[in-house]
């Protein structure tokens, strides 16, 4: 398994991270050889959350053998002090160790959250705290947000970012990675199979965001099979400036194909670097400050959607995505509000309308 430093930590984590999500939603006596193959193909890094039901747990039986050949990260979701101690002191207890490597403070995705946690009072002096005890070696900070994960490494009070990032989320990529490449912090990218932010969560459609999928367009873009759909995908990823792509993973053959590109990794091809470029210029970021909308638009979901459409030239699946959607554009009332608030100055009533105009008509009318 190839490996890459992790920022200012200065670790050497495989460029496949063994994500502890879906774990928790197995039996033990599966869940414990999914995460041992891992390391036997050479994941090192382990990442899990106090909130991922009894993935810890899950983590440290099978692992604690072989403790010190891992990298062991884990969540607070807590915001505050005393909260935050109680989830790091519940983590160490369940991975059945002394420390961890890396405790992140746990979905940052507004400025409030984020001025919270690292205030006198918040979950950041936790982790400080525990540094200095050695129950951690180094704090991270997790989001779905770019622009906020960034603006807090900007504090220097994190060694590591975890962060979306796949074919078709890109913002970590204009702020974001440069500024941890200057800060020299570590990134890890969470995500890569799937499309879905924190936004986009009233979509009906199945399969929903998953780049994982029968859909024509994106078998035509990615590939025909599985395997090489999540070859495409995770060697994307591996192409930015990151040191390792973080996996939910819940099957020895996921576990296994997953391996398989960090054992054989290269570079994109020529080719695969001109299919894979697409034009960005006036889209979505995401970031959410346009909500809330009066009349209950998911703002960011439908300008999501007609960015696959418009930008990734996926349109029948944007459409298909679309339908999901119970609120349309056509309910805008033109209030103004959303366009106030838009840090990039978007003319969002217009992309709203151009949007319903493209993303409602029929397959005849393509």
């Amino acid at each position: 398994m190839q490996t890459r430093r992790l920022g200012r930590t200065n670790l050497d984590v495989s460029v496949i991270s063994f994500g502890g999500t879906w774990i928790s939603e197995i039996d033990t006596s599966d869940a414990i050889p999914v995460v041992r193959r891992a390391f036997d193909l050479g994941i090192n890094y382990f990442d899990t959350a106090r909130w991922d039901g009894d993935s810890e747990t899950k983590i440290g039986y099978a692992l604690k053998d072989v403790r010190d050949q891992c990298i062991i990260a884990t969540k607070t979701g807590s915001r505050t002090k005393k909260e935050s101690v109680e989830d790091l002191k519940n983590s160490i207890q369940l991975l059945q160790t002394d420390h961890v490597d890396i405790i992140q403070l746990h979905g940052i995705d507004d400025e409030k959250t984020l001025t919270k946690a690292i205030s006198s009072d918040g979950a950041l002096q936790t982790c400080k705290k525990a540094q200095k005890e050695k129950l951690t070696k180094f704090i991270g900070i997790t989001g779905h947000k770019p622009q906020i994960l960034a603006k807090a490494i900007k504090t220097g009070e994190f060694d590591t970012v975890l962060v979306p990032l796949n074919i078709v989320t890109r913002q970590a990529e204009e702020e974001l990675l440069p500024t941890a490449k200057d800060l020299d912090v570590g990134v890890l990218a969470m995500k890569p199979l799937s499309a879905k932010t924190s936004n986009l969560i009233t979509c009906t459609y199945q399969p929903s965001l998953s780049l994982v999928s029968d859909e024509p367009e994106l078998k035509a873009l990615l590939g025909q099979n599985n395997k090489q759909v999540i070859h495409s995908l995770l060697r994307y990823t591996l192409s930015k400036d990151i040191a390792s792509a973080v996996i939910g993973l819940r099957s020895i053959t996921e576990v296994e194909t997953a391996a398989s590109v960090g054992i054989n990794y290269q570079d994109l091809t020529d080719i695969e670097k001109k299919r894979f470029n697409f034009k960005l210029e006036t889209y979505c970021r995401d970031c959410g400050l346009c909500m809330p909308c009066p009349e209950k638009i998911n703002i960011p979901a439908i300008l999501r959607f007609h960015s696959f459409h418009s930008n990734y030239r996926l349109k029948n699946w944007a459409r298909n995505l679309y339908t999901g959607l119970e609120i349309k554009p056509d309910k805008c009332t033109q209030c103004g509000i959303c366009q106030q608030k838009c840090p990039y100055n978007l003319p969002i009533e217009c992309m709203l309308q151009e949007a319903h105009k493209k993303l409602s008509f029929s397959e005849t009318n393509k």
